[in-house]
């Protein structure tokens, strides 16, 4: 059962070219938007953005690139834990840890949670492990993850209808209340999290999208999408999921769409 959501603001990184992650200006301001379950089980935390040791050690865990290109905000207050303290919890109540994929700004905090479980797909954690491609080695920082005891590693196999998407198939640890909906495309194994509410749902997308703008298909936003090819596994299947949730926007209403970096979807459950 699930009691309550958080949002959380578990991160900032201020690249260069707002254009480039549908945004205007010089700099985007590009977030990390997590949530916090309160649940039968202890808290569950839904992605982690940044961790305690990419802001104390940032060029060591993200390396000299990330740290100059992606103008990370410095600030410990921003980390989950940090956060889920203030909340008035203790960091060993965080029992579940889902990540919607392995990227460096989803899964910095793992390490900050030693005693919890991280639900992943297995294509995804498999991809991380794959030192010989370019792009995974600047994607994935696996010393944030690769001491973790815990892992509950789900394979992508398609499983009952999901609206016009398809949940997983097995995963029932939180009796239909929360859902790992596959978004192949960005990653290997890239998947968005479903929360059930009790006016229907709350759909977490990762980074299946990166501005609201996108979840209207007659905004056409030509530089974001370029920069989403660079980053895509699979081009084709992200646009085809990024479809997808359009229609789910367009005509689910009952459904409140969200993505990891948007500051404007973040500031609707902040304010």
């Amino acid at each position: 059962m699930i009691y309550k959501i958080h949002h959380l603001h578990c991160g900032t990184m201020c690249p260069v070219c707002g254009p480039l992650f549908g945004q205007k200006g010089l700099h985007a301001k590009v977030v990390c938007h997590c949530l916090l379950l309160e649940t039968d089980q202890g808290l569950v935390l839904v992605d982690t953005g940044l961790g305690i040791q990419d802001y104390l050690h940032s060029k060591a865990r993200l390396g000299n690139l990330v740290s100059l290109l992606g103008r990370i905000e410095n600030n410990l207050e921003l980390t989950a834990i940090a956060q889920i303290q203030r909340l008035g919890f203790s960091p060993q109540d965080v029992r579940h840890i889902l990540v919607s994929h392995l990227d460096f700004d989803h899964a910095g905090g793992i390490s900050d949670f030693p005693h919890a479980t991280v639900h992943v797909l297995s294509s995804e954690y498999n991809a991380t492990q794959n030192f010989f491609s370019l792009k995974n080695k600047a994607r994935y920082k696996t010393q944030q993850f690769k001491q973790h005891r815990y892992w509950n590693f789900i394979e992508p196999n398609q499983g009952e209808a999901w609206f016009n998407l398809h949940q997983v198939q097995g995963f029932n640890l939180f009796q239909d209340e929360i859902l790992l909906i596959p978004l192949l495309g960005h990653s290997k194994g890239h998947c968005g999290i479903a929360i059930k509410q009790d006016d229907g749902w709350l759909f977490f997308c990762g980074d299946a999208y990166y501005s609201h703008r996108q979840l209207n298909p007659k905004n056409k936003l030509r530089t974001l999408d370029k920069l989403e090819r660079v980053f895509a596994e699979n081009n084709q299947m992200r646009v085809d999921n990024l479809h997808k949730i359009q229609q789910l926007a367009q005509t689910e209403k009952n459904i409140k769409i969200i993505c990891a970096h948007d500051p404007v979807e973040l500031a609707r459950y902040l304010t």
